[in-house]
């Protein structure tokens, strides 16, 4: 048992020379990998590529229509007609409007599709690094831990301290191990999901650790969101099928063609011309105009709506980040000290100038500082990331 987890802290972690060969990759070398993948670009441009059809079915003229009639009302007479008939099409111009908006909502959305995993990516691989991270922090203590118990037991079996001191030592380090168990596990949970959209992903690869964050200068804005540039378009989109259900009139009908009529052994022939118009005297469209009128008020409130969520979003998302990247710096600060606390406490351990009860104090309030640091940091990054979905774009400082 003890050796499989000791096996299991030497995989998370660490300072031995096989950890220190280990490749490391950085957030942004795995992002531009996953971004290059051909079928997450197909998947992403399905919307587009449906809206672009969309404006190129508008952007036709309809097809014209071959008619044959041929009638035989009597014994000795036979009437054959072969015309043309075509429909130009009627509101073209705000259909190609209606659909070169749709077509911009739909870019639009393909780029928040984007922007959107980009951010569940870059969680992904923080939950990887700060696991790692969080692995070397406890490993780091059971470095310094191991070498106090031997000597400790030692000093035991010479009868210089009592055997309970060995035994205290020993389940602090147990206790310990067992949270490498479980860090391990987490470590394992976070890798498999980075290595879904990198297969090539290396067994002993490791992640690059996220430093604090930088202070940004002032708060973003959020004019550029792609959600709110999709319900602008929807807007106008909307308004334009609106204009296209006032128009009650529809185009006519025109037909062109020649006609033959043989009446025994006589035969006659002329031109054709025809013209069919659909007039509104009971049907003016209503219905339709009902429809769209309703469909823009509620691309209007929606895009009111968003606006409004979206200042929310951005001001409460901004003073989190400000907030938690203030107490991480200041908790990095303070676990800077610790090197040194653990050094003075160790050294007079050893010496017989501090008790166990001191030693055990000074340890685990040293691995308390750094781990409140270490969650700190995460959680400062996980703050920054959605300032950034509340601003609709990438900010400075977003990569290492």
């Amino acid at each position: 048992m003890r050796i499989g987890i000791l096996s299991l802290l030497a995989l998370l972690c660490l300072r031995g020379a096989a950890a220190e060969e280990a490749p490391r990759f950085t957030e942004e070398e795995f992002l531009a990998r996953v971004e290059a993948h051909a079928a997450l670009a197909i998947v992403l441009t399905e919307e587009r590529e449906v809206a672009a059809a969309e404006g190129l079915r508008t952007s036709l003229w309809p097809n014209p229509r071959l008619v044959l009639n041929v009638e035989e009302p009597g014994r000795d007479l036979r009437e054959t007609t072969l015309a043309l008939t075509w429909a130009p099409p009627r509101g073209r111009a705000l259909a190609r409007e209606a659909a070169a908006e749709g077509l911009l909502a739909a870019d639009r959305r393909s780029e928040l599709a984007r922007f959107r995993l980009r951010q569940q990516l870059r969680s992904a691989w923080a939950d990887w690094a700060f696991r790692v991270e969080q692995g070397e922090l406890l490993a780091g203590q059971l470095a310094i831990l191991g070498p106090l118990l031997e000597q400790t037991r030692a000093r035991a079996r010479a009868g210089e301290v009592a055997g309970l001191a060995a035994r205290r030592l020993a389940l602090e380090e147990a206790q310990l191990k067992a949270q490498g168990a479980q860090i391990a596990a987490a470590v394992a949970t976070a890798r498999a999901r980075v290595a879904a959209w990198w297969p090539g992903l290396g067994e002993d690869a490791r992640p690059v650790a996220l430093g604090l964050l930088p202070a940004l200068g002032s708060r973003p804005e959020p004019s550029g969101r792609a959600d709110l540039a999709v319900a602008e378009h929807e807007v106008a989109r909307a308004e334009a099928l609106l204009g296209r259900s006032r128009q009650v009139l529809e185009a006519p009908e025109l037909g062109l063609g020649w006609k033959r009529i043989e009446e025994g052994p006589e035969e006659s022939s002329g031109a054709v011309l025809s013209l069919a118009w659909s007039l509104p005297v009971g049907d003016r469209r209503q219905a339709d105009r009902r429809e769209a009128e309703a469909r823009v008020a509620a691309a209007r409130a929606r895009l009111d709506l968003a606006r409004r969520a979206a200042e929310a979003e951005l001001s409460g998302a901004w003073e989190a980040r400000e907030h938690l990247h203030d107490a991480a710096r200041q908790a990095e600060e303070a676990a800077a000290e610790v090197e040194a606390l653990l050094a003075g406490a160790t050294a007079a351990y050893r010496a017989g100038e501090a008790d166990l009860t001191d030693l055990l104090d000074a340890l685990r309030g040293a691995l308390a500082a750094r781990e409140t640091a270490l969650d700190l940091r995460e959680s400062a990054w996980a703050a920054h990331r959605d300032l950034e979905a509340a601003a609709g774009r990438p900010l400075p400082g977003d990569l290492p």
